[in-house]
């Protein structure tokens, strides 16, 4: 009878969500039925009131010179890695094949993720002359405050730059800039001021606000310039098609600026994944996860969001762009406005960058991984930390620790619980969702025999359960690694009896959650209630 009951009511709840138009359901609208929102919080609390021991949040972690070999690699895989980055501003063909094998050859690393994250387009300075005369590339000039720098897009300074000129690799430079504008080298170790403009000569006069050493070929920002600069590179498409023809699963786009720029994006991976794909008839392309890093990213930023298939807080970059203290404000604006569109968002950038050469974090950081949970990001990343650092393995397990803690301790604060509002997850997927909170199952399972739409579209509801999401496609089942709650489990067929659904669940959650009862959502849009066995 509860059950009967319970699926009475999700049927009127769908039968309700099918007569509203998706500008009508957001909690925001003011057309939102008070007595619905009640109704759905006390359903969230009521399923939130217990601890979870499978995270739903997942990490990222970008796997370098410190952890590629087989053994630092497998730790970090058991630590909690769900995808693995490669960094192609970095990374060589050599260095990818290595990470790639050792990854595939770990018995708990065969659905995990690999990311590829492209150099992007980007504008640098050119090689300084005392680099060339005493053939030492980390040689580095004092660029003094107060003092006067001219930059040049002539090419004879590429190579012969010192602290009074220096070569930037931007032909447009002087037409972009004016008296005022603001240049920043190397992520903002030196700040310019420009004084004047010479645009028949290719040069801008600059003062330099700050004392700092500085190296050859480091990169220049632009701080609220529309550079026009394209979406791709030369050295992005290739690598781009070197991904595809080595089966990566996800491409993070850098420095993207606009929608018509990740719709370029797209083509390009399309034509790829047609041509060099082992499998393209069978299997999905990459997904492209735009990353968000500059104030003209920002403005577009909505139009970015719709046309990607997930996006990344590009704190770095992003933090060089805007004011500093913009950029945790910015952070909880993208991972908002993705929860309400149903895009997946990886927060990254110095999650626990002291853990490069300490083998704790500081207090700030386990704060800022604690907020990126607490918002319910899809993911956290970590960069330098495992890929140069000193303790890989134990910066995974640390983020892991961190996020099984708070996402326990939110499930038992029900005034932190956020209702599934989005309309993004679809009819069904929000059906499922409210089944689950009528009865309070201990899990959704999902049948998805698709690209992984189905899942996904569950995820973007946020249950505050995991999605063991059943696919005879280990290419989809890596792309929902990234996905908020997903445990991919690979089969041979989604046609099973339901006592193996029910097994196959409870083998990939823990001992406390594989009791009681699942959500099934099968490959038809049907939705049934199964009993765990004792």
């Amino acid at each position: 009878p509860k059950v009967e009951r319970g699926l009475g009511r999700v049927m009127h709840m769908l039968s309700r969500l099918i007569r509203l138009t998706p500008r009508t359901f957001p909690l925001h609208t003011q057309s939102f039925r008070p007595a619905r929102l009640a109704t759905l919080r006390e359903a969230v609390i009521r399923v939130c009131d217990r601890s979870l021991s499978t995270r739903l949040t997942k990490i990222v972690a970008t796997i370098g010179p410190a952890s590629e070999e087989a053994a630092p690699l497998s730790r970090c895989v058991a630590a909690g890695l769900n995808v693995m980055r490669v960094n192609f501003s970095h990374a060589t063909v050599e260095e990818f094949h290595l990470r790639r094998r050792n990854l595939r050859a770990d018995a708990a690393g065969h659905l995990c993720a690999v990311m590829l994250d492209t150099k992007g387009p980007e504008i640098r300075m050119g090689g300084l002359r005392v680099c060339k005369e005493t053939g030492n590339r980390k040689a580095k000039v004092t660029m003094t405050a107060g003092s006067q720098i001219l930059l040049t897009t002539d090419a004879a300074w590429n190579g012969t730059s010192d602290e009074k000129t220096l070569y930037v690799g931007y032909p447009q430079l002087a037409e972009k800039l004016s008296a005022g504008s603001r240049v920043l080298l190397d992520d903002g170790l030196i700040s310019l001021a420009v004084k004047e403009v010479r645009v028949d000569e290719g040069t801008v006069c600059c003062e330099v606000l700050n004392t700092s050493d500085i190296g050859e070929r480091k990169g220049v920002n632009l701080p609220g310039i529309i550079t026009g600069l394209p979406p791709l590179s030369e050295k992005d498409c290739e690598d781009i098609r070197f991904g595809i023809e080595h089966d990566i699963d996800m491409v993070a786009a850098s420095f993207v600026r606009n929608a018509e720029g990740v719709e370029e994006i797209r083509r390009h991976v399309a034509d790829c994944h047609r041509r060099y794909a082992a499998e393209a008839a069978d299997t999905p392309p990459p997904l492209i996860i735009s990353k968000i890093e500059s104030t003209e990213a920002l403005d577009n930023l909505e139009a970015i969001i719709n046309a990607s298939d997930g996006i990344m807080v590009a704190r770095g970059d992003l933090g060089v762009e805007v004011p500093l203290e913009q950029v945790a404000t910015w952070q909880k604006e993208m991972v908002s406005l993705c929860i309400d569109a149903g895009k997946p968002v990886i927060v990254a950038t110095q999650m626990l960058d002291s853990m490069q050469s300490n083998p704790r974090p500081t207090r700030a950081e386990v704060a800022d991984v604690t907020n990126a949970v607490l918002e319910q990001a899809d993911a956290v990343m970590l960069s330098g930390e495992s890929a140069n650092g000193k303790y890989p393995d134990s910066s995974v397990a640390t983020q892991a620790a961190i996020i099984e803690h708070v996402e326990g301790w939110a499930a038992r604060r029900p005034d932190l619980a956020r209702p599934f509002e989005t309309t993004s997850g679809g009819a069904l997927a929000t059906a499922a969702c409210a089944l689950v909170h009528e009865a309070t199952a201990s899990a959704i399972i999902v049948l998805e025999d698709g690209d992984g739409a189905a899942t996904r579209c569950v995820s973007a509801c946020r249950p505050c359960v995991p999605i063991v999401s059943i696919s005879p496609s280990a290419k989809v089942c890596r792309q929902l690694s990234v996905f908020r709650a997903v445990v991919p489990l690979l089969a041979d067929s989604v046609t099973m009896e339901e006592g193996d659904l029910l097994a196959a669940a409870a083998s990939v959650l823990s001992v406390e959650e594989a009791g009681g009862q699942a959500v099934l959502l099968d490959s038809t849009g049907g939705i049934r209630l199964l009993e765990f066995g004792e």
